[in-house]
């Protein structure tokens, strides 16, 4: 008798397509709870972007026609303004705004072996930051959704003889879903591109996976759109290192997976402004401004509403007495009216005048500016305020925007810099650091802490000023110049100083010494002290 026939067992890569789908579904069900917010958000600072946020249904290809319902701009401004002000404080273009440092499980001495191949491999990375359209992208990312809170960019390089390409995801495209540590680990990217684009987008590699029954229905309809996922999600079984598990489906079928490991493989970086331990979003000052912008387009609504009303009244007239004006009166037009009713026509009320104090919305405004982290100082009285006064507060709103900004920092500009450098490092143009064979692990760190290592330098400064002066000939005697005006530069950045070798020290000295009329050529190189003439 024969037997019957078994189902065939889920291969590897249809467990994957499950899992995929779960960790997809998971994703979707966290952004539904956030949709409207962002619907609205968009509304008021970008009312003509694409607001089909679900990623579940292809986005319409047609504007949205609610924009004229807008009764205000001050949503657009504040918005481009933060922009503005987050991208030069943690990574203005013309700065080196990550710098790499010694990780807490370096042996003592090793960094300093490396260190300066450090810096001249950070300045390779920059480079690289430049040389692509890492910039011009993270302009288009940025606005509106850092403001909104959460923004998402795929960096990779799509051939090896190509550069470094940098993409915007938009929050419509993104689905993403918190880790074990609150930090973002799911993540997909949902595209509904042309089929005329799918073999791109995927690669060469990945398109030789896919059936030719899937291959051949692509070909046969360039201009339909079709459904491309790309997932990834953190292996935490694996210790030792970083790694990812990649997945590409195209429709809902899964036709590439693999496994990435290192610090940077992952191209897909999502990051957030003032995330919270509830949810994968974060919270930005859009989301949390929505209240105020209600208020501020309602009552430019009410102003224009009141202006309309004094310029053309409502007005009585006889209904059987002349010519129908229902739609109202237009201008320099003459309307037959039967005598006896000239007086007829009337206004029913004197509209009164628009009171600016109802109206007036500057509080609300200065509110926003602050949320935004846009409040530029201000004159309280009728003294300018001194550059001391207005250098403390410019302190006090970087200090501001650097508390939301520290996960910021963390998921965005840190990862960015790890990134590049790992793809720069995959192409032989920066050589991971290592010390006597043995790999060296660094720290991304951002330089807006040189801005609390300055007080240290002023602190510094203070006590060699009063040491110096109340103690000079001691002072000479315990202080070792060379190395203090080392470890100065060392925390102020100054790299455009450079330091004389030690064999050419002495012969400078000389020098000097003769032109001054000094004394012994042979005296020790040191600096002078404090109030020394």
């Amino acid at each position: 008798m024969a037997k019957k026939p078994q189902p065939p067992k889920d291969s590897p890569r249809d467990d994957l397509n499950k899992e995929a789908q779960k960790r997809l579904a998971a994703c979707r069900t966290w952004k539904s709870y956030w949709e409207l917010d962002f619907k609205e958000c968009y509304f008021f600072c970008s009312p003509h972007r694409q607001r089909t946020i679900s990623s579940m249904t292809e986005p319409a290809q047609q504007r949205m026609l609610d924009a004229p319902e807008l009764n205000t701009d001050e949503a657009f401004l504040l918005a481009q303004d933060f922009v503005t002000e987050v991208v030069n404080t943690f990574m203005p273009e013309a700065q080196k705004w990550c710098e790499r440092g010694p990780g807490m499980d370096l042996p003592p001495g090793a960094w300093d072996k490396v260190k300066v191949q450090v810096e001249k491999d950070d300045q390779k990375i920059f480079e690289a930051m430049k040389a692509s359209n890492l910039y011009p992208e993270i302009a288009k990312a940025f606005y509106p959704d850092l403001a909104i809170g959460t923004v998402a960019l795929w960096i990779d390089r799509p051939h090896p003889a190509a550069a470094i390409n940098t993409a915007a995801i938009p929050l419509r495209e993104l689905e993403c879903n918190l880790g074990p540590y609150g930090e973002i680990d799911d993540r997909f990217a949902v595209r509904y591109t042309r089929n005329c684009y799918v073999r791109e987008l995927v690669g060469e590699e990945v398109w030789g996976q896919i059936p030719a029954k899937m291959k051949k229905e692509i070909g046969d309809k360039p201009t339909v759109r079709t459904q491309v996922i790309w997932g990834f999600w953190r292996n935490w079984e694996d210790k030792g290192d970083e790694v990812w598990q990649h997945v590409i489906l195209v429709g809902k079928e899964c036709i590439h997976d693999s496994i990435i490991k290192g610090e940077g493989s992952c191209p897909m970086l999502v990051f957030r402004f003032n995330p919270s331990s509830d949810w994968p979003w974060g919270l930005g000052p859009m989301i949390q401004g929505l209240p105020s912008f209600r208020q501020i387009d309602e009552l430019e609504m009410a102003l224009m509403e009141n202006a309309s009303l004094s310029l053309r009244p409502p007005i009585t007239f006889p209904s059987d007495s002349f010519t129908n004006v229902e739609q109202g009166l237009e201008e320099g037009m003459a309307y037959p009216i039967t005598p006896g009713h000239e007086g007829a026509v009337k206004k029913i009320y004197d509209v009164p005048p628009a009171n600016p104090a109802n109206y007036a919305y500057e509080d609300r405004l200065k509110k926003l500016r602050k949320l935004f982290f846009v409040d530029l100082p201000e004159q309280t009285g009728d003294t300018p305020p001194t550059a001391a006064q207005w250098y403390d507060e410019m302190a006090r709103a970087q200090r501001r925007i650097g508390v939301p900004g520290l996960s910021f920092w963390r998921e965005g500009p840190s990862k960015i810099f790890l990134r590049f450098q790992h793809l720069l490092e995959q192409a032989g143009l920066v050589k991971p650091i290592q010390v006597d064979g043995r790999a060296v692990s660094t720290l991304p760190r951002n330089p807006a802490q040189a801005a609390a290592e300055l007080q240290e330098v002023a602190t510094t400064v203070k006590f060699i000023s009063i040491a110096g002066q109340a103690f000079p000939e001691e002072f000479k005697l315990r202080v070792d110049g060379n190395e203090t005006m080392q470890k100065l530069k060392d925390k102020m950045r100054a790299s455009l100083v450079i330091f004389r070798p030690d064999d050419k020290v002495n012969g400078a000295l000389e020098q000097i010494q003769k032109l001054s009329g000094g004394a012994t050529p042979n005296a020790p190189a040191s600096a002078p002290g404090p109030g020394q003439q």
